[in-house]
């Protein structure tokens, strides 16, 4: 099964989308794009539930 993410469906103004085939192997690459992209160098809890929220099953 394969996993996704895209920063717009958390609300953010960015083309940003990524795909896993494990769940566990998305949130690195999120922190690291929110990181480099965003400059969000901490997930708070409350960012941590929108994006977990935001990860779609294919």
């Amino acid at each position: 099964m394969a996993y996704s993410f895209k920063c717009k469906d958390i609300g953010m103004s960015c083309g940003f989308e990524v795909k896993t085939d494990k769940q566990e192997e998305l949130l690195p690459v999120i922190q690291a794009h929110a990181k480099s992209s965003h400059g969000i160098n901490e997930v708070t809890p409350d960012l941590l539930k929108k994006v977990t929220a935001a990860i779609r099953k294919a």
